[in-house]
């Protein structure tokens, strides 16, 4: 009896220092990195910084590494979503979304303070938008996923740090777990300037 429990444990350590060695060895790491490029030296310089920061430290760390972006432009600003997912071992990859706001007019980044400092109920503003537009969604029928939700749309600033500014209002990130599980997966919502009473 002692034999087979020794054997069962030596075959056990065997399979875990291969799946170590495996996983310290990798030789193949995928990354894809895309991200525009301005004729601001200001704007270039954040946009490069964002994305210096998930290849410089960690490029031995991911599997894979993919950024995209999205850009919108509107009046004097320039308006970028980063989309970034990475894997890094564990039970699933990471997604994250990063925002920038830029003014070329006045070579100024806007941020959430900027945006409260304009209004000082902007956030409940935010907060009511959200919660009435994900309310009349199904999926937060759910009572776990609706306090979630209610938790993610709270009026702080953190929960509204991540916007664009576009033609058609502002377009507000959700990342994952911020109001939903995740394999609910990310969320955004456009919220028109008229109902926020924002002149932008």
């Amino acid at each position: 009896m002692k034999k087979k429990y020794i054997l069962l444990l030596m075959l056990l350590l065997i399979i875990i220092i291969c799946l170590i060695y495996r996983n310290n060895n990798k030789e193949d790491i995928d990354i894809k990195v895309k991200y525009p490029i301005y004729k601001y030296h200001k704007l270039n310089k954040v946009i490069t910084k964002n994305i210096n920061y998930y290849l410089k430290d960690n490029i031995d760390n991911y599997y894979f590494l993919y950024i995209d972006y999205k850009d919108y432009e509107y009046k004097e600003y320039i308006s970028i979503v980063l989309y970034i997912s990475y894997f890094t071992g564990g039970a699933h990859p990471n997604y994250e979304i990063k925002t920038i706001n830029y003014n070329k007019s006045s070579n100024k980044f806007i941020d959430i303070d900027d945006l409260i400092n304009r209004d000082k109920d902007i956030l409940n503003k935010l907060s009511i938008y959200s919660r009435e537009y994900f309310s009349n969604n199904d999926m937060f029928n759910d009572k776990v996923v609706f306090d979630m939700m209610i938790d993610g749309t709270k009026s702080i600033k953190d929960n509204y740090k991540y916007f664009n500014i576009t033609s058609d209002g502002l377009i507000i990130y959700f990342n994952r777990y911020q109001i939903a599980p995740y394999y609910y997966g990310d969320y955004s919502i456009t919220i028109p300037y008229n109902y926020l009473d924002l002149s932008i």
